[in-house]
């Protein structure tokens, strides 16, 4: 991905506008774009041979790259009532900035703002074509396994919920509510991802990430005599 930016100039001007963006959270700081740049970028190099037969051609790896970049640009946090429309905010934010700078081929443009728009939990979007389906893949792999852990944790905190329900905390006789309870987003969200993802190669990885997850919760079972 590094030649990628050296390559390209108008990369290098997103990737330091956005890393001058405040995070909504610790879960979705500047590094965390960068990882989904990166995974993005490495699923679409994977999936596009098997899918379509060619390499993706370097127009298609910028822009899967821009898209990744600029996916959380207008930082909306969890508990804001316009969370489900930030995969908007930022389509839109996205669009204006790419046109700003003249982001060529143009009609890539429409491409980037269109993965954009897709690629959220909430928005329940099926991406229409591979640099959509590796922006999402990507940005939910980062929801799973040891980062996803770190990622959950951090987040709950910011949000104000409590690690879990003191008297039920796998909620045997209660409603899940990850707003309140962090593990709660483990049954909620986290350990449902893997049926959702649209690559192969994402897939097979977002599986072996839920079972490191599911391990976590067993542990804690373990340790909570539950």
């Amino acid at each position: 991905m590094e030649s990628a930016f050296e390559r390209n100039p108008h990369l290098r001007v997103l990737r330091d506008r956005v890393h001058e963006i405040p995070p909504a959270d610790a879960g979705h700081d500047f590094h965390h774009t960068l990882r989904v740049a990166k995974l993005a970028h490495r699923i679409l190099k994977q999936e596009m041979p098997l899918v379509e037969g060619r390499s993706p051609t370097l127009e298609e790896q910028d822009a899967v790259i821009a898209g990744a970049l600029l996916h959380d640009c207008v930082p909306v946090p969890k508990s804001s009532p316009l969370r489900k429309e930030s995969a908007r905010l930022c389509a839109e934010k996205a669009e204006e900035w790419l046109v700003e700078l003249g982001w060529k081929p143009e009609e890539m443009i429409a491409v980037i703002r269109t993965a954009i728009f897709d690629h959220s939990y909430s928005g329940g979007r099926t991406p229409e074509n591979l640099i959509g389906k590796s922006l999402q893949d990507a940005d939910r792999l980062e929801a799973l396994g040891a980062l996803g852990l770190y990622r959950t944790i951090a987040t709950g905190v910011s949000m104000g919920a409590s690690l879990f329900h003191d008297s039920d905390p796998f909620a045997a006789n209660r409603q899940l509510d990850d707003r309140s309870f962090t593990i709660d987003h483990f049954f909620t969200k986290l350990l449902k991802l893997p049926e959702t993802f649209q690559t192969e190669s994402a897939r097979a990885e977002a599986r072996r990430r839920a079972n490191y997850l599911q391990g976590f919760v067993d542990q804690l079972k373990h340790e909570l005599g539950d």
